[in-house]
């Protein structure tokens, strides 16, 4: 009896999620994979740079609404939630300059320079201690190879 309400419910599990899901394409794959991709400091910057326009943007109509509501003489609430909107903005705006700035600067190279060269010695060490307990160090060797030409490429 209980077999059977075990293997009715599965069958009823496997109707819902497995047979009735829509297969995706290759295209729909790619894009869903292209949201994990890393970004290069260009794109990222441009990216910034966008931002930062479409802020400006945002600040010149929020500085025209706060004069309107001066001309028409709102509340004060009113005038005082919006004066606090604009310094939000004003903040985050600021916040993406400064990010600006740094990607530019190549400020994060360093840094990241910095992580795989520890990483580098981390593998090195691990090799080390594979070879004297006699154990086979080939995927070692490739990590610490690409960690090498990632090195490079940082430089």
């Amino acid at each position: 009896m209980i077999d059977k309400k075990f293997e009715e419910k599965l069958k009823n599990l496997r109707e819902l999620y497995l047979d009735k899901r829509p297969e995706k394409s290759a295209e729909e794959q790619a894009q869903a994979l292209e949201a994990y991709t890393k970004l290069t400091d260009e794109e990222k910057a441009t990216k910034l740079r966008h931002q930062l326009e479409m802020l400006s943007e945002k600040l010149v109509k929020l500085d025209e609404k706060l004069g309107e509501l001066r001309a028409e003489k709102a509340s004060k609430a009113d005038i005082s939630e919006l004066k606090y909107y604009i310094d939000a903005v004003k903040n985050k705006k600021m916040i993406l300059e400064q990010k600006l700035e740094l990607i530019e600067g190549g400020e994060f190279d360093a840094a990241r320079r910095e992580k795989v060269k520890r990483q580098l010695t981390d593998l090195e060490l691990k090799r080390c201690r594979a070879l004297l307990s006699k154990k086979d160090c080939s995927k070692i060797d490739e990590k610490i190879a690409l960690k090498k030409e990632a090195m490079k490429r940082l430089k």
